[in-house]
């Protein structure tokens, strides 16, 4: 049987009744439902319906009233515990679906300080289970467990930088290799399920060192085989700990990372301690990619991706993009002190939009204990249609699915610095009318430094929400947080054209050059201009005639005269009428008046070689 009421419905099964709430709730008013649900009436009903007898159900007095209390207090306390959550209800909204029955998921712990495309040195495992909603432990392992039968062969340049007599190929501790996670998970899921072909895997959950040092940082220090770890000792104990082994011995080199399942059981009491603090951690993790996941469940996975919690690299159409992913190939822990930075120039007046970009890498100071010198490898990601004009030396290009990318090695010695430039354009339709829009994306674990400067055509002006926009250039400077999409709008032309020069070339031509690019048809038009001699220096009096002129750059209309004779420092004026710029703005006024001087440069003398003729000099002997 079903009741509807104000809000409520009650459904009656053999057992009792399931109440379900929604819309607008009182608790007070259950009493009055379950009035009816244990009337003689509703009961008769059912019994019928069953086919067997009445039983006679009888609450205690004032039962009733105190249920609905209690379920309401109960849904208030639930409900406030929900918004509670910020940021994270995205998981509590979802929590059947990424708990509920049999789920084990993998915990890549990375350390972003030997930085590598998924954000790091994979330096741990772990491994969680989850049934009917509740978890199971939390168990952390050192990742050279996970090892090949035999070897596998690297992605390039893995081999050529990272081989030596101990190198064992391609494995799950290096195959965070592609900077689109979801293609990683692929790659280090058949490493895993290699080494432990029964467990299945349904989701990656990915932590950065980073993001330890941050818990600790916020949470307080850390007690660990008696030392009080603090974010700023935590990196050089957890080396010592590492490190501090004979290499020689398998037993020390395989339990040489379990400290880290230690220090997590710890950061796991020090959490539930400080909720809120620790939800404000985990979601700015999040947010700044030392922490992310990926999700089997293809439905879960795009609504990770939509809210940028998935590291995943998703192009927009008719969008700029740009990723710059560094991978650390063998030099140790020696991103904890390399300084990167990127700077990246649009040139969008140009008939196809022309992108410099550059890499600067500084390793400021000399190799320590924990460093070597730099052996990497850096991978520009650009829109798949461009067309790369210029390379660093023995760089590679290749397509990846919706990219172009350039792949560049780079070796640098401690205390030096190296600068990579790239040049491309981009087809037009890339972009939207009067529109320039470019995502950037971040690389986890990374801390690179970007300036961005965007220029459109002299005159325009720009606005933007992202952009510092300062007449016709947009600028960008900053670190990446996260991935960052910026925007700006070019603006229609309402300001008339002006010239900022005029010169003599010689007696003849005239150069007058203006703030933008002017209309070709008006500039070529010779009865568009006059020019006077005004005689303030000299009382000889030229007739001048305009009989050509020509649009000689975008910019410079040069004019052609005849009846002008050598009067240094001798000042015309020029008249203009009906002038306009490229989107036929006209001057103003119309006409409009300006001033020339003859100040006639003199050439740089030339030294003319002509055929067949070699120029002579002290030194050297005529050639007979």
């Amino acid at each position: 049987m079903q009741i509807q009421k104000e809000g409520y419905e009650v459904l009656w099964t053999d057992f009792g009744f399931q109440l379900s709430i929604f819309l607008s709730y009182n608790p007070f008013e259950l009493t009055h439902l379950m009035e009816y649900a244990y009337s003689p009436y509703s009961q008769q009903k059912q019994a019928q319906k069953r086919g067997g007898k009445l039983s006679k159900i009888k609450l205690p007095k004032g039962v009733k009233k105190w249920v609905g209390i209690i379920i309401g207090i109960l849904v208030l306390i639930l409900f406030i515990l929900y918004l509670m959550l910020g940021e994270l209800r995205f998981f509590a909204n979802h929590f059947f679906g990424l708990t509920f029955f049999s789920k084990n998921y993998v915990v890549i712990l990375q350390n972003d300080y030997e930085l590598r495309p998924g954000g790091g040195f994979i330096t741990g495992y772990g491994e969680i289970s989850t049934f009917m909603g509740f978890p199971g432990d939390l168990a952390f392992k050192n990742s050279y467990e996970i090892d090949t039968k035999s070897y596998v062969t690297p992605p390039y340049p893995h081999e050529e930088l990272l081989k030596n007599e101990w190198y064992q190929g391609y494995t799950f501790r290096d195959a965070n290799w592609d900077p689109n996670f979801p293609g990683s998970a692929e790659e280090l899921i058949k490493f895993y399920q290699e080494k432990f072909p029964e467990k299945d895997v349904d989701g990656l959950i990915v932590v950065n060192f980073s993001l330890i040092e941050a818990l600790i940082d916020e949470l307080g220090s850390v007690s660990l085989n008696g030392k009080e770890l603090t974010r700023n000792n935590l990196f050089s104990e957890l080396e010592f700990e590492v490190n501090n082994i004979d290499r020689h011995n398998v037993d020390d080199l395989q339990n040489r990372k379990n400290i880290l399942g230690e220090l997590a059981v710890e950061l796991i009491s020090k959490a539930k301690r400080h909720p809120f603090k620790t939800r404000d951690l985990l979601v700015k993790g999040l947010n700044n990619k030392n922490l992310y996941l990926w999700l089997e469940n293809e439905r879960l996975q795009k609504k990770l991706a939509e809210k940028e919690w998935a590291n995943s690299m998703e192009p927009i159409e008719r969008n700029d993009f740009l990723a710059v992913n560094l991978a650390n190939l063998g030099s140790k822990k020696a991103d904890r002190y390399v300084q990167t930075e990127v700077y990246y120039y649009a040139n969008i007046t140009k008939e196809l939009p022309e992108i410099t970009t550059e890499v600067t890498i500084r390793y400021p100071g000399f190799i320590n204990t924990y460093s070597d010198n730099y052996k990497g490898y850096l991978r520009l990601y650009i829109p798949k249609g461009a067309d790369v004009t210029q390379l660093p030396l023995d760089s590679q290009e290749q397509g990846e699915g919706e990219f172009k990318m350039i792949g560049t090695k780079i070796i640098l010695p401690a205390g030096s610095k190296t600068s990579l430039s790239y040049t491309y354009t981009l087809p037009r339709n890339i972009f939207l009318h009067d529109q320039y829009q470019l995502r950037l994306i971040k690389q986890s674990g990374s801390e690179t430094f970007y300036k961005l400067t965007v220029e459109t055509a002299e005159g325009k002006l720009m606005e933007s929400d992202t952009f510092d926009t300062r007449e016709n250039r947009a600028l960008f400077m900053g670190k990446l947080e996260n991935d960052i999409d910026l925007a700006l709008q070019i603006l229609p032309d309402t300001t008339p054209p002006y010239p900022i020069e005029q010169e003599f070339e010689d007696l003849t031509h005239i150069n007058i050059i203006w703030n933008e690019p002017m209309d070709s048809v008006t500039a070529n038009n010779p009865q568009n201009f006059s020019i006077a001699d005004l005689n303030q220096n000299n009382e000889n009096t030229d007739e001048v005639n305009v009989i050509y002129t020509e649009l000689i750059q975008p910019n410079i209309i040069q004019l052609e005269v005849e009846g002008i004779t050598e009067q240094a420092l001798e000042y015309y004026r020029i008249d203009m009428n009906g002038l306009k710029d490229q989107t036929g703005i006209q001057i103003l006024p119309s006409p409009k008046s300006i001033t020339v001087v003859q100040r006639i440069k003199p050439k740089s003398e030339v030294l003319e070689i002509r055929l067949g003729e070699i120029p002579q000099t002290e030194d050297a002997p005529a050639i007979e």
